[in-house]
């Protein structure tokens, strides 16, 4: 009985192996053109794809992918690096085709690390998450300490709104308009601190639009919109 058994199991187990690695083959096609089609259309960003489950075959063949994750790293004309992610929804494209990819909506994150943004690299200032808000802290400027101001976030066109709201000071925390004016007739410098910022955000790829922006564990976090129309227009150079 046993011998019996072993040649049906060893063939179902070669078709498995072979339907897997058919599947992942035809994947990777599609995924490519995916990474390739919105890539060139956000300047050349250089993107990976994955799409959800562990056999697609079936939907390679429709071409109906449902939602597809698409990720990368983007360079800043800062020089500063981001990470971008991009959540593609209702997406048609079948491996090895001339058909363009077709995207019926799409939202973005871009994260920027806290490490990177600005004054950070002369160690002037570092950025922390404080819950729904933005910490600034800078190095010891009161009395040898950190000064710890907490901001709320918004944005204005193509700039980040810093509103600092609270000081803390060794492990005290005081309201702004408390603490303001008693700077405001000594140190203009430490004084500046408290004033609201408006700070330039960086240039992201054409057709991605920052809606809103929130205080992430790892980095500023900008939630985008992008025009679909931007991964599915004419220019035959960004369809693969």
């Amino acid at each position: 009985m046993a011998r019996r058994l072993r040649l049906p199991l060893a063939l179902a187990a070669i078709v498995l192996v072979l339907a897997y690695g058919t599947d992942r083959f035809l994947a990777a096609a599609v995924e490519r053109r995916v990474s390739a089609t919105v890539g060139c259309r956000l300047d050349g960003a250089e993107l990976t794809t994955s799409l959800p489950g562990p056999l697609v075959t079936p939907r390679l063949l429709t071409g109906d992918l449902g939602t597809v994750t698409v990720q990368g790293t983007i360079a800043t004309a800062a020089g500063r690096e981001t990470h971008l992610q991009l959540t593609l929804r209702d997406v048609h494209a079948r491996p090895f085709s001339n058909e363009p990819v077709d995207v019926a909506g799409a939202e973005a994150t871009v994260t920027m690390p806290y490490d990177q943004m600005p004054g950070t690299e002369t160690g002037q200032q570092r950025f922390e998450n404080a819950g729904d808000q933005l910490a600034v802290v800078r190095p010891g400027v009161v009395l040898g300490g950190d000064l710890r101001v907490l901001m709320d976030l918004a944005l204005a066109g193509e700039e980040l709104v810093l509103t600092p709201t609270t000081v803390e000071v060794a492990g005290r925390q005081l309201p702004v308009a408390l603490v303001a004016p008693m700077l405001a007739g000594g140190d203009s410098e430490l004084a500046g601190q408290l004033d609201p910022r408006h700070v330039a955000l960086p240039d992201l790829p054409h057709g991605l639009a920052p809606d809103t922006v929130t205080a992430g564990p790892d980095g500023l976090v900008l939630h985008a919109s992008l025009d679909t129309d931007e991964l599915t227009s004419a220019a035959g150079d960004c369809r693969r």
